[in-house]
């Protein structure tokens, strides 16, 4: 099964920062940095991926977007793009809000964690981009005493996320795979 360690992404964030904080600063900046982003964004902008994410994981979700921005991959985080947004509410205007940002996606890469469990948006944004475009994939984000991924059930009919090295891949199974850049290009691992 594919996988991607929580501490190899966060040692990477901490390798690419001239100076680090203690862990609630750095969260606190990693957002900032991640909001900063905010006075560049186009209401009518296509991008490649919708990633799917929990706020608590802010670190993790700036070093998964910046590795895929270094692909050339555009990639919408709705907290940088939509910070008006109110997460903890859900009402219709939200919903329509992500619904018309998701339509002007490629793709969506749920990155789940111990964190994602709590969210309320994931399931729905991972079903509506499942619906409309069938480009999904999970990435489950293990800490570094899991041996497996134990997430919800329905995560189970996507395939993964896979981190290796530099490169990313999506897999189904053992022997199952393909290159990101296939896969965005609409291939299913073989």
């Amino acid at each position: 099964m594919a996988i991607i360690r929580k501490s190899e992404i966060l040692r990477r964030y901490n390798a690419a920062q001239t100076t680090l904080l203690p862990e609630a600063n750095e969260r606190s900046w990693a957002a900032g940095r991640l909001q900063a982003s905010f006075e560049s964004f186009s209401s009518s902008e296509h991008y490649d991926i919708f990633l799917s994410h929990a706020y608590s994981d802010a670190r993790i979700v700036m070093q998964i977007r910046s590795m895929l921005i270094e692909k050339g991959y555009s990639v919408y985080v709705d907290w940088i793009e939509d910070k008006q947004l109110d997460r903890g509410k859900v009402n219709e205007h939200t919903a329509t809000v992500l619904r018309n940002r998701m339509n002007n996606c490629s793709s969506l890469i749920y990155l789940t964690s111990n964190s994602a469990e709590k969210s309320v948006w994931m399931p729905w944004e991972l079903g509506y981009m499942d619906a409309r475009t069938g480009r999904v994939s999970v990435a489950p984000i293990f800490e570094d005493d899991d041996e497996e991924f134990d997430g919800r059930e329905y995560l189970g009919l996507y395939p993964y996320l896979d981190l290796t090295g530099d490169s990313f891949f999506i897999q189904r199974g053992v022997g199952s795979w393909v290159t990101f850049g296939d896969w965005m290009l609409g291939e299913k691992p073989k």
